[in-house]
């Protein structure tokens, strides 16, 4: 019985992964729409965005020492069921000013969910832990990769301001089950760890930086493919298609990545993740013609880029005590979503003052970075003794 209450949580967890994304979806699937309609540039909304990933990956941090001394449950409601509620500002959003704020007030919020999630998981299935994480990512998937479609369907029509709140109301509704779920399966406790004590983690700064380099590239490829595939003459629905597809092939790379780290290593897996990533791009840049290029973009780097995160936040819940998996976590998401945000901000000017294709191999460059330093995380590939004491 508690096993299959673990597997409804794991799985609602995945929804709750996938909507904490949506709600950044839908800005660069109308990019062009609401720069014309605020009268703005890609350039200013690509700062905007800077900014808002900026506070979604500080706030990782945030959530996760809140994590840490309030328990996983009432954070997770707390940040699902906020980002949620701001999409109504959307609905008043008539001003530039008021689309910043809702903008912020979003990524405020839901900057609190995944070092939660993550330190969840890594409590709640660790003979398993990155089959689970497998898991999460690929149940985040799952319903990511309708986004687009969803998306694209509700704003042709009744406007942008709709696909925000569709996701936004979704969100509601899925804090309120995780809250009556949990306490069923895990007793949470506090603790008194403090922040400073993770700089004692051993090999944790390799793990920091390479999440960053990843950062450098991800965020400024997903600000601007939605933009890249709308130059290629490409239809808003094979625009929206060809995003799904991403995700789609992501599945297979998540739940293979998890895996192949419970039985090999994690080290491993990051290491060949990371080179197929750096190739995707090159093939989306040098395959001459666009459908083909795009095709081979979609199976390469959708499957090697989602295919990283289950070893990634495996091997951080590896080499981390339990009284600092949500501090731990935190850290990491905000080298990878909040210092990683500048990479949206880049992708923006280069994109306006040179092309989109200059932007895409700056973030080739960030992500060759990623290759080169997954060489340098650590081999472990199980728990220490005593580790969690």
């Amino acid at each position: 019985m508690e096993r299959g209450k673990k597997r409804l949580l794991l799985v609602l967890l995945g929804g709750a992964h996938s909507l904490n994304h949506s709600l950044f979806l839908v800005l660069p699937l109308f990019l062009l729409t609401i720069v014309d309609e605020f009268s703005t540039s890609v350039e200013i909304i690509g700062f905007v965005s800077g900014a808002s990933y900026f506070i979604y990956g500080a706030g990782g941090i945030v959530g996760g020492q809140l994590s840490d001394r309030f328990g996983e449950a009432k954070t997770i409601t707390v940040s699902l069921a906020l980002s949620g509620v701001s999409t109504l500002i959307f609905l008043v959003a008539h001003d530039f000013t008021m689309l910043v704020i809702g903008l912020l007030l979003i990524a405020a919020f839901a900057s609190l969910y995944h070092a939660i999630a993550n330190s969840f998981i890594s409590k709640v299935f660790q003979p398993n832990m990155a089959k689970a994480m497998g898991i999460h990512g690929t149940g985040g998937n799952v319903g990511y990769m309708f986004a687009p479609i969803i998306a694209v369907a509700l704003g042709t029509m009744w406007g942008w301001r709709i696909s925000f709140l569709f996701f936004g109301i979704l969100s509601v509704i899925v804090s309120i089950l995780v809250l009556k779920m949990s306490p069923s399966i895990m007793k949470e406790t506090r603790t008194e760890a403090k922040f400073w004590d993770i700089v004692r983690i051993p090999k944790l700064w390799t793990l920091i930086i390479f999440n960053m380099a990843i950062g450098l590239f991800y965020k400024g490829v997903d600000f601007i493919l939605p933009t890249f595939l709308e130059t290629q003459d490409l239809p808003p629905a094979i625009m929206a298609s060809a995003l799904t597809a991403i995700l789609a092939v992501g599945i297979l790379g998540q739940w293979l990545s998890g895996k192949a780290s419970d039985a090999w290593s994690s080290k491993k897996v990051l290491i060949a993740t990371s080179a197929g990533t750096t190739f995707g791009l090159f093939c989306l840049l040098a395959v001459s013609l666009p459908v083909v290029a795009i095709l081979i973009f979609i199976l390469i780097y959708g499957f090697f880029f989602y295919g990283h995160q289950p070893a990634f936040n495996a091997l951080a819940g590896l080499i981390t005590p339990d009284n600092l998996r949500g501090t731990v976590f935190g850290v990491l998401f905000f080298f990878s979503f909040g210092l990683g945000s500048i990479s949206t901000a880049m992708a923006g000017i280069f994109a306006d003052r040179y092309s989109l294709e200059s932007a895409l191999y700056i973030m080739m460059m960030f992500s060759f970075a990623a290759f080169l330093l997954s060489f340098l995380v650590p081999a472990q590939t199980k728990r220490s003794r005593g580790q969690d004491k």
